[in-house]
């Protein structure tokens, strides 16, 4: 059964809008809450999809509670499908994220209708949240029990061993979460290209793989990027810590088609014309992306609209100073680059860098040196 609670202190201004919902839907079951009960009421509850209006205790305005700091605490603590559903919906609308959770509803003539479109819009994503709830907290479960008995074998003081159980259950946690062995099929076990970004951010230290864009530049331009080489132990700066450096190693981006140039890989108009050679083509673009870097290239797909598709030149490098990064600085930090493909893009670096130089050799003499031992 799914739930669904109005927050509402008139329960007349809600009263069509929950009659369409429970006639449309024989599944989900309507609360209403006031304005000062709703807070404990999601706290006891965990709504799946909650309507809220937004004025400050509806028509009796004795509320102590507003509408726009209930919102706030279901963003912040209790994170669900949310309809604005008010007569004034507006209200500090510039506040509000644009977000695929979050629709706007103003109440009057043919309103319930929408109002019962957008509930059944969210259904798959109410489904979907559930899913993941339950992972995690079974995951947590697991995690939490195979850790106590090292812990309390390790570890005599209780102050300590509750401080090492949250630390290091949240380590565990992660990692558990991280295996696919028990999602069916191999689709689902594959991820999307742009599943390996975290964004935003996770860590408030910048990382190894970290991207980088120049604030003043277009967005959908590849050469406003930057990919963050410094290692991450080097930029940690949380804490009392400073950062060992104060400057931080990036590669510059380039477009997609100037990088496949660079490979060997440049697309022509013959290839692209010919269904059995472009097949051909592909099957050797995927061969290189699952080495994940070509030569000295690193491509990186499209994230929505804030990434665009291109790829990092390791040979064009570019150091840019520690206070030249930030929210308020030349180059903001739009995303992360998540476990193992941040270490590959260390690796990839160490190979097309670190390496001694050497001169050029006659390779093929010695290809026919080595078949001829055959």
């Amino acid at each position: 059964m799914i739930q669904l609670l109005f927050v509402e202190d008139d329960e007349r201004a809600i009263q069509h809008a929950r009659r369409k919902v429970e006639d449309q839907h024989q599944d989900i079951s309507c609360v209403v809450k006031n304005f000062d009960d709703a807070g404990s009421w999601i706290a006891a509850n965990s709504p799946d999809i909650i309507s809220l209006d937004l004025l400050n205790g509806g028509l009796s305005g004795e509320a102590s509670v507003s509408g726009q700091a209930i919102y706030e605490s279901i963003w912040q603590d209790h994170f669900c499908p949310v309809i604005i559903y008010s007569a004034q919906p507006d209200a500090k609308e510039d506040e509000r994220p644009n977000h695929p959770f979050l629709e706007t509803i103003k109440k009057g003539t043919g309103s319930p209708d929408r109002f019962s479109q957008a509930v059944n819009a969210f259904r798959p994503h109410i489904d979907a949240l559930r899913v993941a709830e339950t992972q995690v907290r079974r995951e947590f479960s697991i995690a939490m029990r195979e850790l106590a008995p090292s812990v309390f074998e390790q570890v005599e003081i209780p102050e300590e061993r509750q401080r090492i159980i949250t630390r290091s259950g949240r380590r565990r946690l992660a990692a558990q979460m991280d295996d696919f062995s028990d999602y069916e099929g191999d689709d689902a076990k594959r991820l999307a290209p742009w599943e390996h970004y975290l964004c935003p951010p996770v860590a408030e230290d910048l990382l190894l793989g970290d991207i980088l864009r120049a604030k003043e530049s277009d967005a959908t331009q590849p050469v406003a990027f930057r990919i963050v080489l410094t290692p991450s132990c080097d930029l940690v700066a949380a804490g009392q810590r400073t950062p060992k450096v104060s400057n931080v190693l990036t590669a510059k981006c380039i477009d997609m088609k100037t990088a496949l140039s660079k490979a060997g890989m440049q697309l022509n108009r013959e290839t692209r014309n010919d269904d059995t050679k472009l097949s051909e083509y592909k099957k050797g673009l995927s061969s290189a992306l699952s080495q994940a870097f070509v030569r000295s290239i690193v491509p990186f797909p499209k994230f929505a609209n804030l990434i665009p598709t291109m790829a990092a030149d390791l040979r064009q490098l570019e150091l840019i100073s520690f206070d030249r990064v930030g929210e308020e600085s030349e180059f903001v930090r739009v995303a992360s680059i998540d476990s193992p493909f941040r270490e590959l893009i260390s690796w990839a670096y160490m190979q097309t860098g670190c390496r001694p130089g050497l001169p050029d050799r006659n390779l093929d003499d010695w290809c026919d040196e080595i078949v001829s031992l055959y």
